[in-house]
């Protein structure tokens, strides 16, 4: 393992916060103009990865990146209740069963109580919760800000800065995790330039 300087580690932790707040706030800002309606089941299951991903970054001694994960899925759980309210209406049962899974993937990882094998059912659990975000946006690409899961990729690349004692198990997930936000701006990206779409812009 190589520790790195705790200096550096406040100063990548401070970015993140900042680009955090970068994040939410202009997904807070395009669900004020109705621009956005939150999927109330992806937000609510990234806000339980989230919590997960702390506790299993806690146990492997991952310093101030465990406390920014407390700081997002707090943040998610926000989402998710004003998602209750003015979410999008179109859940369907491919829905539900990502949801299902979800909550029944959590009792496995608690019974592994193995921080790796957590990490693993982290990712599937997260793959199911971006799930009805992707189908909703498939179908309305315009219905979620690009630029602020541009801001989320960002944020989980500083993460990666501020892990006290690098290791692949501390970095797998963050990685993961920035690799899906990007990987979702480009989807919707895409998904916009199709004519049928720029229509509606």
């Amino acid at each position: 393992m190589l520790s790195i300087d705790i200096d550096r580690v406040e100063i990548f932790a401070m970015l993140v916060v900042t680009v955090s707040i970068a994040r939410y706030g202009t997904y807070l800002w395009s669900i004020y103009k109705k621009e956005t309606k939150p999927h109330i089941f992806s937000w609510l299951n990234w806000g339980l990865t989230a919590a997960i991903g702390a506790y299993a970054q806690f146990y492997l001694n991952g310093g101030l990146s465990a406390w920014l994960l407390v700081m997002l899925a707090c943040s998610c759980f926000f989402i998710a209740f004003i998602a209750f309210f003015v979410g999008t209406k179109d859940i369907t049962q491919s829905d539900w069963i990502a949801f299902i899974g979800v909550l029944i993937a959590i009792p496995v990882w608690l019974i592994t109580n193995n921080p790796i094998a957590a990490i693993i059912i982290i990712i599937v659990i997260d793959i199911l919760s971006y799930y009805p975000t992707v189908r909703k946006s498939w179908h309305d690409p315009w219905g979620e800000p690009l630029q602020s899961y541009f801001w989320s990729g960002l944020r989980y690349f500083l993460i990666l800065f501020t892990i006290a004692e690098v290791s692949a198990q501390n970095l797998f997930y963050p990685m993961f995790l920035m690799l899906s936000d990007w990987g979702f701006v480009a989807y919707i990206y895409s998904r916009r330039r199709l004519p049928r779409f720029a229509k509606l812009k």
